[in-house]
């Protein structure tokens, strides 16, 4: 009867956690969510950890940032006016076994140059591979609408 409680108990905790695992989509908008995080409390190196090594990012303002210290110094320009942004409900991922996309729109409010708060509506596209069981960001773009909002 021992052995069949310790199986059945066993047998419980594996489905458990089995079914308590996010699925690969929810790792990446987890991803995505930690960035932003990371962002808004400016957590530089924690930001930049999601980053892999051979990473490209373009951003709005500067042509790409296609190296660890690039990436590094326009992330600290952005920390330093303090961003803070709502995703709109737009968000797709899709997945390609170990790599993922991820893009939508976000409104992103940052500081302005004279001190005020500014929203900038913007789009962004995430690639993420997948790398010793981490989704690492591989190839990054934000860019601002360049249309104005409309009053």
């Amino acid at each position: 009867m021992k052995i069949f409680k310790m199986l059945f108990f066993i047998v419980i905790i594996s489905c458990t956690s089995v079914f308590a695992q996010d699925t690969p989509k929810q790792e990446v908008a987890q991803q995505l969510t930690n960035w932003h995080a990371g962002l808004v409390n400016g957590d530089l190196e924690g930001v930049m950890a999601q980053y892999a090594s051979d990473a490209v990012f373009f951003p709005t303002f500067i042509n790409a940032a296609r190296t660890a210290d690039e990436r590094k110094a326009f992330l600290q320009t952005l920390i330093a006016k303090k961003p803070t942004a709502v995703i709109n409900n737009d968000q797709r991922i899709r997945l390609f076994g170990d790599v993922a996309t991820c893009s939508g729109t976000w409104l992103f409010d940052v500081n302005a140059a004279d001190g005020s708060r500014e929203k900038k509506p913007v789009r962004y596209l995430f690639v993420f591979e997948k790398r010793a069981g981490k989704w690492l960001i591989i190839e990054q773009h934000v860019s601002a609408f360049p249309e104005k909002p409309k009053a």
